[in-house]
This record gives C-alpha cells, sequence and structure tokens, in this order.
C-alpha cells in the first residue's frame, strides 16, 4: 500500500502537466518525476516452445521538464523526459533481470483541454505525438520511434504562481530492438511498446 502511494505521488506527470490556472499568467514552465512501467516490445510466437514469454524494459524512474502555452480552455506543451532502466524477461514462471542498460529520451508535443473544474483546480485531458529516442547495449545504435500519447491531468495551485501537477499517461510506440537480435534470443517477435506512467510535478507560471 505504501508503494502504491509513493508510486501515485511521484510518478503521475510524464505527459500531460499543461493548463496554468486560469488567473495566472498563460506561459509556464515545469519539472516532474514519474514511475513508469513498460509493455510490448517484443513477443514469444504462441508456436514455440517454452521460455519467456517477453523481453522488455524494467521499471524506471523518468524525469521531465518542459514549457507549456494556456490558450483558456485548451493548452499546448512541449515535454522532454530522460530515463534509464535495465532489460527484463517476463513469462508465465516469473520474471528475470538481464544486465543491458537501455537509455530513453522521450519528446513530446501535447495539446490540452480542459474537462472539468474544481474551485482553483483544473482536471485536463491532453493528446499528442511522441518521439522516442533508444540507445544502450541492448540497442543497435541508437534508435527512433514515432508515436502516440494520451494523458489526464490535475492541476493544482499551491501559492501564488506555482502549481502541483498529478499526472497519468500512457504512450504507444514501435519496439526499439533489432528483429534479428530478438530471433537470436530465443525466436522473439518486436511488438510495440507501451509506456505507463504515473507522476507528480510542480509548475510555475510566468
Amino acid at each position: 500500500m505504501r508503494f502504491a502511494s509513493r508510486l501515485l505521488l511521484v510518478s503521475l506527470l510524464a505527459g500531460g502537466m499543461v493548463v496554468p490556472a486560469a488567473a495566472q499568467g498563460p506561459w509556464s514552465i515545469f519539472v516532474a518525476g514519474g514511475a513508469a512501467g513498460f509493455g510490448g516490445a517484443s513477443t514469444l510466437p504462441e508456436d514455440e516452445p517454452g521460455g519467456t514469454a517477453q523481453i522488455k524494459p524494467s521499471p524506471t524512474t523518468r524525469f521531465h521538464v518542459g514549457v507549456a502555452r494556456s490558450f483558456g480552455r485548451t493548452a499546448a506543451a512541449f515535454d522532454f523526459a530522460y530515463s534509464k532502466s535495465g532489460l527484463g524477461g517476463y513469462g508465465a514462471g516469473g520474471s528475470y533481470s538481464l544486465s543491458p542498460a537501455l537509455t530513453l529520451y522521450d519528446l513530446r508535443l501535447l495539446f490540452s483541454y480542459r474537462i472539468a473544474r474544481f474551485d482553483h483546480s483544473s482536471l485536463n485531458i491532453a493528446l499528442g505525438p511522441m518521439l522516442q529516442v533508444w540507445s544502450g547495449d541492448a540497442i543497435l545504435d541508437t534508435q527512433t520511434r514515432l508515436g502516440g500519447v494520451a494523458a489526464l491531468t490535475l492541476a493544482v495551485p499551491i501559492s501564488g504562481s506555482i502549481g502541483l501537477l498529478v499526472t497519468g499517461s500512457l504512450g504507444v510506440a514501435g519496439s526499439p530492438f533489432d528483429t534479428g537480435l530478438l530471433e537470436s534470443a530465443g525466436g522473439f517477435e518486436p511488438a510495440n511498446v507501451w509506456t505507463r506512467e504515473l507522476g507528480v510535478g510542480v509548475r510555475l507560471s510566468l
């Protein structure tokens, strides 16, 4: 229960933290941290016997910085994220960690809409394109993948021009893994990478 609470508190910012409070300036900057988990990346075909069902990046902590511009009920934001993670094998028999390290740079352009207001706080939904740049020991050269992301953000004023952002996001993009390497690892095939994140951030209105 304590882990779930920390995960909710340390993660919900990954991608939709936009929309300053109405009484503040239209421009804002933000920083955030989030707990991210990954799905997909590779699969083992059903006709392959035994083995691990999936190889994918292991859960990690991501760090965000960005700038946002409000247009009343709508807003736009540029979000840059950075994280390092390991590589994990997952299957019905359990999971194990692999040594190669992965580095992910994540660029997001988000367009949001305020769907609800609670006094001075607001609930916003955001959608937009996402560019992922992968590198590391488990990646051949640097791999760039284009995808999309959706996010839900609660923006809460704290004091003056400072506000709290609590965000949950879900993104999807192509697998960064080379088909040949996956095949040599036991018959795996590439699959889309799903990125789930919960985080918290601080916004400063300018």
